[in-house]
């Protein structure tokens, strides 16, 4: 081979490897592009999930601020995803109704009507007692009706070091 025919040889193996580089850079960069359009989509699956879950505890505080525990309960019981994400899980109560001497029963008002409040997931603490041993404790549910809930529900509270006002 003379001197022309070895630059040519050189230059179009030169050429070649200029563009297999080429080649693996498109690949790569196609390879980013689904990777993060691919994770894009991840995250609006998330944000929808999220979206739904910030639904339904914005209407459980509404109904709680109002009192309105049955309209908790109700839509607990009519949809399985509201009682998944809530944080708490209420079960109305039987309705007692105490014998009086009136001549037609008086049934109490809905709005005093006793509600079971239990978390959805159980809160586990730990405790130090007075012996220098730890100890497990589990907090149960309680028993509160709708005047409650209106009464005391707004205020002030301490979230992650902010104050949090809840009118």
């Amino acid at each position: 081979m003379d001197k022309k025919e070895m630059k040519k040889v050189v230059s179009e193996t030169e050429k070649e490897l200029r563009e297999e580089a080429r080649e693996k850079q498109i690949t790569k960069v196609k390879e980013i592009v689904k990777r993060t359009l691919d994770a894009i989509e991840k995250v609006k699956e998330d944000k929808l999930t999220i979206d739904k879950r910030l639904k339904y505890l914005k209407m459980d505080l509404d109904d709680l601020k109002e009192g309105r525990l049955d309209r908790i309960e109700e839509r607990q019981e009519k949809d399985p995803k509201a009682k998944e994400n809530s944080v708490i899980i209420i079960i109305k109560e039987k309705e007692v109704i105490r014998e009086r001497e009136v001549p037609y029963p008086v049934y109490p008002s809905p709005w005093y009507w006793p509600y079971n409040i239990t978390w959805n997931q159980p809160d586990w603490y730990y405790t130090n007692s007075t012996n220098g041993l730890d100890t497990l404790s589990y907090t149960n549910g309680t028993s509160i009706n709708c005047s409650v809930a209106k009464d005391y529900s707004t205020g002030t509270y301490q979230i992650d070091g902010k104050a949090i006002n809840f009118r």
